[in-house]
């Protein structure tokens, strides 16, 4: 089983490459998160089937999934459910998109938000591992704006949430800064490096927990 997540593992990797590519070439537009995730799901679809070597495999797709975590349902962007002979786990998958200019054509502003909703998305990952079969899962990243992964300065209490280029959360960490006005309860425990990707006008990041 160990074997067959791994390969699962690259192949999300493989197509986070191609997805990186295909936008920042051109070829896919995104304009909110709700179509990143599809179009991130259709690339998962189309290639997932590289990962079966044997008959008793099987993955399947879920999109907006309901995950239980301290006593509430929250949605999960896409979990897989990883299936071979009679073992079974899944894997979830958050992601988050910020665009300088929203479909109107105005500035969106809250850059805050979006840095602290990462957060937000890390720790939500980490919380589904408290349910039966759930394994440790990725967060997706993808933004326009230059300024937030390479900042010419980090003024201002949203860097408390840093997610700009050669960031690393290790071990346990508490976010607490308010943002937007509203109380904030973060706590995340394990490693993550945030090294970004640029293709064409965006930059993409893909976090795991990694040991140390």
């Amino acid at each position: 089983m160990e074997l067959f997540i791994e390969r699962v593992r690259n192949i999300i990797d493989t197509c986070w490459e191609s997805f990186s590519a295909k936008v920042g070439g051109g070829l896919i537009s995104v304009n909110k998160e709700a179509s990143m995730q599809l179009q991130f799901a259709y690339l998962l679809k189309n290639t997932m089937e590289l990962t079966l070597h044997h008959s008793d495999e099987q993955v399947r797709i879920e999109l907006e999934t309901g995950v239980p975590v301290a006593g509430r349902m929250r949605e999960c962007d896409i979990v897989l459910e990883i299936e071979k002979g009679d073992e079974k786990c899944f894997l979830p998958i958050e992601m988050k998109y910020y665009r300088e200019f929203a479909s109107s054509g105005g500035k969106r502003g809250a850059s805050d938000i979006f840095m602290k909703d990462v957060h937000v998305d890390i720790e939500l990952i980490e919380s589904y591992q408290m349910n039966p079969f759930f394994i440790s899962g990725i967060v997706l990243v993808m933004t326009d704006l230059k300024r937030l992964v390479y900042p010419t300065s980090k003024t201002g209490k949203k860097w408390d949430y840093d997610i700009s280029n050669g960031t690393s959360i290790k071990g346990v960490q508490q976010f607490d800064t308010p943002i937007g006005g509203k109380p904030v309860d973060i706590v995340i425990s394990g490693n993550y490096d945030f090294e970004w990707n640029q293709v064409g006008g965006h930059y993409f990041l893909i976090l795991e927990n990694i040991e140390i």
